[in-house]
């Protein structure tokens, strides 16, 4: 397996790269704040990795949802 990277398209000054390792995924985080470059990174095993996939994925519907609320049913007929 291979890296992913995230780089954002409006060309915002941050980048998210995550490997996998022998037994889970490095993730790290780069970002300039204050004129100074920034790296955070988090070494998670697979249950850590798995749980911080399915946090981000149900923030991400709730904002969906949140954004874009259930369009109003109409009824056949």
């Amino acid at each position: 397996m291979t890296a992913i990277r995230l780089v954002p398209p409006d060309g915002a000054d941050w980048t998210i790269d995550a490997v996998p390792t022998s037994d889970g995924v490095e993730l790290a985080i780069a970002f300039t704040l204050q004129g100074k470059p920034i790296t955070a990174r988090f070494v998670m095993d697979r249950p850590e990795a798995r749980t911080l996939a399915a946090g981000i994925l149900k923030a991400a519907g709730d904002g969906t949802m949140r954004t874009f609320p259930k369009p109003v049913e109409v009824a056949d007929g």
